[in-house]
């Protein structure tokens, strides 16, 4: 009697674990500014400039340990980045979605490619009328900042003016036009 009330106690556990580790990461609401980047796997339009290459992911880790990614999360995460840096169009040129590694299954998307200017290329910022700050919903994690309504990776050193802080918070060069 003892074994199948083992048994029965290792089913419902698999059962949890295989409905709840299988439901969808829920899905981020993206910018205004990022709703307007456009992500395609083909040629941008004509006239576009090349800014250089743009990369994003969506989930980290291994296995149940890890974090499980979307490929739409990693794809609003792209949009954001490429809002951020002024790009209207991206070009995905590779896209690595969860695979079993020789250590682990690893669970998340990152998507890579190039990133576009579509109209014309960012401008400084011109110092305008304050105005009312916007909020982040839901509120930024440890280590992200509220900016625009845009949750930022805030670099610890922060990043020199010839470097950007990538999503991960690692600074890195940022691309010229």
């Amino acid at each position: 009697m003892k074994a199948f009330e083992t048994t029965k106690v290792a089913a419902r556990l698999l059962l949890v674990c295989v409905v709840g580790c299988d439901a969808e990461p829920a899905l981020r609401p993206v910018s205004p500014q990022a709703e307007r980047v456009r992500v395609e796997t083909f040629e941008p339009p004509a006239g576009a400039r090349l800014a250089g290459p743009i990369r994003a992911s969506d989930g980290e880790g291994c296995g149940i340990g890890g974090t499980r990614g979307s490929l739409a999360n990693a794809t609003a995460a792209l949009k954001e980045a490429a809002a951020r840096r002024g790009l209207g169009f991206v070009k995905l040129t590779h896209v690595t979605k969860p695979y079993s590694g020789r250590d682990c299954y690893h669970v998340d998307y990152v998507l890579e490619g190039l990133g576009y200017y579509v109209d014309s290329p960012p401008t400084p910022a011109v110092a305008a009328a304050p105005s009312p700050p916007a909020e982040c919903s839901p509120p930024c994690s440890p280590g992200y900042a509220c900016s625009a309504g845009v949750c930022a990776a805030q670099c610890t050193p922060a990043c020199s003016a010839e470097q950007v802080c990538r999503a991960d918070r690692v600074c890195v060069p940022a691309a010229t036009p």
